[in-house]
C-alpha cells in the first residue's frame, strides 16, 4: 500500500468511528481497537517483504 492509500484508509476508519460513536461509544471503542490492531498487524507482516 502506497501512502496515498494508507491515508484514505485512515480517513475513512475515522470517519466510521466518529459514526458509530454517536450510535454507540462501546462498539465503538472496540472497533477502533479491533482496527488498529488489523493494520499494526499489516504493517508488521508486510514491512519485511520490502527490505
Amino acid at each position: 500500500m502506497n501512502d496515498r492509500i494508507e491515508a484514505t484508509v485512515a480517513i475513512l476508519t475515522t470517519l466510521l468511528l466518529l459514526f458509530t460513536a454517536v450510535l454507540d461509544p462501546r462498539v465503538s471503542a472496540g472497533l477502533a481497537i479491533l482496527l488498529l490492531t488489523a493494520f499494526a498487524a499489516y504493517k508488521l507482516i508486510r514491512r519485511p517483504s520490502q527490505m
